[in-house]
């Protein structure tokens, strides 16, 4: 996670996306139904099947003789590579890359594919005293099948200079061509409807199981569910090949492209890593500018690989619908962690301070909001607090009584004579440290401490809760920062449109009241 500087994201910074172009078949092949007959050699020769179209240099070879490929031109790599793959898979083998080799330019003058079941095993493999897992089946069998061809610079044209269409082996059947390896290709289409529908929470065997029943069967797919696997697992590990931080960081940095009020800041540590990271983008800010008198906040979810604390700040509409104001991933729960988050999340929101502030209960996040935010009330969430009591107090009619001075609104006189009830109960060490500690600041959880204090009808930070429950539903633990914070964002957009549904019920809908 090397990172190479820090501050705000740059906008407008283009990028680009990095493809794989799909590899098909001849157009207008069809695959033989013909078995060739065993020579006497044991060696399979190949019926000749051409097909013959208006141009002699179009010749479709599904099964030809050696004398009818020597000597075909190209005029790509890709073109023969695309030949020799529909003959092969009319056929009936599997074909396998082999030699190659450029010229001084870089340019491929000479290439080679042969058949999957050429050469042997190396002996090697089979004796290892080290070997953990069986060994795997043994699939060649020296097949001597094969095909060269050599790049022409004056015409700029690859020519067939070898061609062995013999094969010591069984070929397979139509029916059995599809699980040849050459012949499972995962095209693009298929990829990005797969990686589509993982974001939709759709897992991989179900987005399979969805294909075959499109296309009519397994055999129609193209590829096996392993090879969907395989090739899900290339695509994560191609765009991790700059790193997972520059990739998420890129991911944000296209978001500031097409935001012009997207906002996103990150820190550094000493040995260069990615420490902090907060965004936010345009529609956050003009939710916290309309709604933002009361914060809530806390940092309990741990969502990613490197068990960075995820930081959401959320609040409540006019419609008491839940709204988000940012995010951010923190190295640590320090107070200079925190003091950087809130300074940070100020910055981005133009400065307007919150009225209160509703928290978890944190030692390192109480001081830097007094830091930070001085002149705002702050109240630690009353669900935490009672929790804390019970696991505390461990005496049912003391956690009783501690209970009603979380809630109930009494005077501060009152107040203080409840407080002595309780002093007198408690009798073992532990409970009395404790109440001695909640006592100190009663100011940050006692109703009767906070009456007349604007929190906007909320005392616990449930609204945190239920978005971490909206993001936990979009990520898998250990997941790369690449695909944390996407995950977050698909998150905070099934919330907004339940909020926006919520917005429209009210607007439209008349509640039904019935007089007592």
């Amino acid at each position: 996670m090397s990172m190479k500087g820090s501050g705000k994201m740059d906008r407008g910074l283009e990028t680009s996306n990095g493809g794989c172009s799909d590899s098909g078949y001849l157009g207008g092949c069809e695959r033989s139904s013909h078995r060739a007959p065993t020579t006497e050699t044991g060696h399979m020769s190949v019926q000749h099947m051409v097909s013959q179209s208006s141009d002699d240099n179009d010749v479709d070879m599904i099964a030809p003789r050696k004398e009818d490929v020597m000597g075909k031109e190209f005029k790509t790599i890709e073109l023969a590579e695309e030949y020799y793959m529909s003959y092969a898979k009319g056929i009936g083998f599997s074909v396998r890359k082999d030699k190659l080799v450029r010229n001084a330019e870089g340019k491929i003058c000479r290439r080679r594919w042969c058949c999957s079941k050429e050469g042997l095993r190396n002996e090697k493999f089979n004796d290892r005293s080290d070997r953990i897992r069986p060994p795997k089946p043994i699939t060649r069998e020296n097949c001597s099948a094969h095909f060269w061809v050599g790049y022409e610079k004056k015409r700029d044209v690859y020519v067939v200079t070898n061609f062995e269409p013999h094969h010591n082996h069984q070929l397979v059947t139509p029916l059995e061509s599809p699980y040849l390896r050459c012949n499972r290709v995962v095209r693009n289409s298929d990829l990005a409807q797969a990686v589509g529908m993982r974001r939709a929470l759709v897992r991989t065997c179900q987005t399979y199981e969805y294909m075959v029943d499109q296309c009519g069967g397994y055999l129609n797919v193209g590829f096996q569910i392993k090879d969907l696997y395989n090739k899900l697992d290339a695509s994560r590990r191609e765009i991790l090949l700059d790193g997972d931080t520059e990739a998420a960081l890129s991911y944000l940095k296209a978001k500031g492209a097409m935001d012009p009020e997207f906002f996103c800041k990150f820190s550094v540590d000493e040995e260069n890593r990615l420490g902090n990271l907060f965004w936010r983008d345009s529609t956050s800010l003009l939710d916290y500018i309309a709604y933002g008198d009361v914060l809530i906040f806390d940092s309990t979810y741990k969502t990613n690989v490197y068990d960075k604390p995820l930081v959401l700040f959320v609040g409540s509409n006019n419609y008491r619908s839940t709204v988000m104001f940012g995010c951010a991933l923190l190295q640590d729960e320090t107070f200079e962690t925190y003091k950087w988050l809130l300074e940070t999340f100020m910055a981005s929101m133009k400065d307007k301070k919150p009225i209160s502030i509703l928290t978890d209960g944190d030692e390192a996040m109480r001081k830097a909001i007094d830091d930070v935010f001085p002149m705002s009330n702050h109240r630690l969430c009353s669900w935490h607090v009672s929790r804390n009591a019970q696991n505390n107090l461990k005496d049912d009619e003391l956690v009783r009584n501690f209970q009603a001075c979380i809630w109930e609104p009494f005077a501060l006189d009152e107040f203080e004579k409840k407080w002595e009830v309780l002093r007198e109960r408690a009798s073992t060490p532990k409970q009395k440290e404790w109440l001695e500690m909640m006592y100190a600041k009663s100011d940050s959880w006692a109703e009767s401490c906070l009456r007349g204090k604007f929190f906007g009808g909320m005392c616990t930070t449930q609204r945190v809760e239920s978005m971490n429950k909206y993001v936990k539903d979009y990520l898998r633990k250990g997941v790369k920062l690449f695909e944390c914070i996407p995950a977050i964002d698909r998150a905070m957009l099934r919330l907004r449109n339940t909020t926006a549904k919520d917005g429209f019920n009210a607007k439209y809908s008349t509640p039904s009241l019935k007089p007592h």
